[in-house]
């Protein structure tokens, strides 16, 4: 799964939401924390924030 990229900020300060099955959704900040979290919890949906 690709996260969708929707802001032109610098590469790593960009943010994302990370929200599982149940619709819980969490921001988080540049593309490695993202990594983490989809390594952790395959499933996750990711978009990018404007």
């Amino acid at each position: 799964m690709r996260p969708t990229k929707l802001t032109n900020a610098p590469e790593g300060f960009e943010y994302y939401r990370v929200c599982d099955k149940e619709g819980v959704c969490h921001v988080v900040r540049g593309m490695r924390e993202v990594q983490r979290l989809i390594e952790v919890r395959p499933g996750l949906t990711v978009t990018k924030i404007p």
